[in-house]
């Protein structure tokens, strides 16, 4: 099955498919979904249901691309063993949709603790800076703003003619 939908004969992919799955395969022909090579893993196989680890590929061999793992799902029919193409899309779907929350997930994490150890230099910094703008504001204010001068002689009392002092 693989191999027809990487060599793009849909005919052939359509003989080895569930009939009631067979019009799945027009996303697997888009040059966005198309894998360019797979490799098969380990099997589970039931009495009418198999699963096959696999893995996509979105280039050839010795490239660097995307891996999609997935699982390949097989139902027995009167013809045989039969790709189950809905289940299987799915489940490459649901496999890449959690690997990219996990990447996303690991990426967030990493991003935090960093986010942490700068927002915690941060604040050490701040608090630095407001102490030292607290002692400055001190040395500036904690001295009088108008200093007395005690140059000037005393302004003399006035005396009332009764003899009071004002």
């Amino acid at each position: 099955f693989w191999e027809a939908v990487q060599d793009h004969d849909m005919e052939k992919a359509k003989q080895l498919a569930t009939w009631d799955t067979v019009e799945y395969l027009k996303i697997l022909k888009t040059k966005n979904f198309h894998p360019e090579r797979f490799e098969l893993g380990d099997k589970m196989e039931g009495a009418a249901r198999a699963e096959i680890d696999t893995v996509l590929f979105t280039t050839k061999q010795g490239k660097s691309g995307i891996k999609v793992p997935g699982v390949t799902v097989l139902l027995k029919t009167e013809q045989g063993w039969r790709v189950d193409v809905k289940k299987t899309l799915g489940s490459v779907i649901k496999y890449s949709v959690n690997n990219m929350f996990d990447q996303l997930n690991g990426l967030m994490k990493e991003g935090i603790k960093e986010f942490d150890k700068t927002l915690s230099e941060s604040m050490n910094e701040l608090g630095r800076a407001i102490e030292e703008g607290t002692e400055e504001f001190k040395k500036e204010f904690g001295r009088p703003i108008f200093p007395p001068k005690n140059n000037k002689p005393p302004i003399p009392a006035i005396k009332t003619p009764q003899g009071q002092q004002i």
